[in-house]
């Protein structure tokens, strides 16, 4: 198995701000302004200071940006100083930031915003944002992509902008630009306890396992794995497919040149891997509180009481500030558990923000998204704060950070052509990060929005049948033989062959014009 180079002595700050996930690659497009040399900093054609007060000729704005997550204290104090004073020059607009805990994500508190009228953006993924535009609840950004983002649209790729289109309007902007191939599909391992267990590596299931049985041994109050989701990871071992899904219920097969889909919890590939999990959390691997405890989770993994997360190319420094702080001696390593299958991108973007279809002016949010991507000098400013207080450069261009405090959050502006690594960090790493979508392949789904018009009653229904069934035979608190039954006879009553059909046409529609 090879192990992806993912370098991280979790004690050294991370170094960019952000994160993000995708597919595609800009060189091309940012050839002028990306940086050639390992600190990944970019040399900005025209920086704030150069660019003069461009937003004193339009008419004040107010806008609303809601972020998930905590805020912490210093971007408390940048949004009211730095923040105000160049977004005010830039677009001569005031920006609120309002945080909210990441469950009133795509939903919640989210949905009442959208549906009682505020004038507000925040981030969106493709399945949210077709349902959402279903409602009306969206804004058309197509009129102000080309003047209002142009200096976003030279640094994100292209196919990022297509992946949030209906019907060939935009209706949101995508942000971010970096590998993000094999997302979730490599095991990130804590490689300071792999190395303490006596072993170098972890290429397979079995290594994994006994990672895990060696680890325990030496500390039995640490968790194996931190999640719940482990069907991307694991599929080396119960399928021969490539697998990609489409979303909870729908899975490509990227190996098969063809139009099929496949209907996840009815294959057999589920019942394989429902297997696999059940196993995970009756041997401990999984704990026992997950069943009704989630969240927990995932603080276990930020404090260090964790062995192993799924990865990603990012994975291995993103946070790194966070779980450092508990174990500064922690170090994360990406592996795969087999090899031979091309990794899957569905594009370079980290996210993609969308406008509030009661926004006054939308155009302004959009000039606002822009900067978040415009050149090296606002990057540097919503990413890392204010140099010599929040940050210092080396003559390389590498960080250090002072103030580890998460400002914009950390993995939703990451763009290869601006972001900076700590100076501490291997040229080595950088290289293997910059290159891990070499030889990647695009997802065949990549750019297919299902409208689930059609089957609206059917999806809701599904959705209450995944998380009283279904998820919980996925992620392991239920046998398989004993509980699926049950599960497939709701499966059925819910629709889920009408929503089969429904997706099939859509995505054979697609697929058609596609070739």
């Amino acid at each position: 198995m090879t192990k992806k180079k993912g370098w991280l002595s979790l004690l050294l700050a991370t170094v960019f701000l952000v994160s993000g996930c995708s597919q595609g690659n800009n060189e091309s497009a940012n050839s002028g302004n990306a940086a050639s040399n390992n600190s990944g900093g970019t040399a900005p054609a025209t920086t704030a200071t150069d660019s003069g007060n461009e937003g004193a000729a339009l008419a004040p704005a107010k806008l609303k940006i809601v972020l998930y997550g905590d805020e912490s204290n210093r971007m408390k104090e940048l949004a009211k100083t730095e923040f105000f004073d160049v977004i005010k020059k830039e677009i001569n607009a005031e920006v609120e930031f309002q945080f909210l805990p990441w469950t009133e994500y795509g939903g919640g508190k989210t949905d009442l915003m959208l549906s009682t009228g505020e004038d507000f953006a925040t981030y969106t993924d493709a399945n949210y944002m077709v349902k959402s535009v279903a409602k009306g609840l969206y804004t058309d950004l197509t009129p102000y992509i080309s003047a209002a983002a142009a200096d976003l649209s030279a640094a994100v790729d292209e196919a990022s902008f297509r992946a949030f289109q209906l019907d060939g309007k935009q209706y949101a902007v995508p942000v971010g630009n970096k590998p993000n191939s094999a997302e979730f599909y490599s095991v990130l391992v804590r490689q300071d306890l792999l190395e303490e267990a006596g072993m170098t590596q972890v290429s397979s299931l079995a290594e994994l396992e006994q990672f895990y049985d060696k680890v325990h041994a030496l500390h039995p109050e640490l968790i194996g794995y931190a999640n719940t989701d482990a069907r991307r990871m694991l599929q080396y071992d119960f399928t021969d497919k490539n697998l990609y899904w489409q979303n909870d219920f729908i899975a490509l097969d990227e190996s098969a040149k063809d139009d099929q889909i496949i209907s996840w919890f009815e294959s057999p590939e589920f019942k394989t891997y429902a297997g696999l999990m059940h196993g995970w959390y009756e041997k401990g691997i999984i704990p026992k509180y997950a069943a009704t405890n989630v969240p927990q989770l995932q603080s276990d993994w930020n404090s260090g009481k964790a062995m192993f997360w799924a990865g990603t190319a990012a994975r291995p420094f993103e946070g790194a500030a966070t779980i450092s702080q508990a174990m500064p001696e922690a170090k994360l390593v990406n592996y795969f558990l087999g090899t031979g299958r091309p990794k899957i991108s569905r594009g370079t973007y980290s996210t993609a923000f969308f406008v509030s279809a009661a926004a006054k002016d939308p155009e302004r949010y959009v000039m606002f998204f822009n900067l978040l991507q415009k050149n090296q000098e606002l990057y540097d400013l919503f990413a890392y704060g204010i140099e010599g207080t929040d940050y210092t450069l080396d003559a390389n261009g590498r960080l250090t950070k002072i103030n580890t405090d998460s400002l914009i959050p950390d993995w939703l502006l990451m763009n290869k052509n601006f972001m900076r690594f700590d100076n501490t960090v291997p040229d080595d790493f950088i290289a293997d990060y910059k290159a891990w979508d070499d030889g990647a392949i695009i997802s065949k789904g990549a750019g297919f929005n299902f409208d689930n018009t059609p089957v609206k009653n059917e999806e809701t229904k599904l959705n209450g049948v995944f998380t009283e069934y279904l998820a919980p035979i996925g992620s392991g608190f239920s046998d398989y033989n004993t509980a699926f039954p049950k599960a497939l006879e709701r499966l059925k009553a819910a629709g889920i062959d009408k929503y089969i059909a429904e997706y099939q046409k859509q995505f054979s529609e697609w697929y058609a014009k596609q070739q």
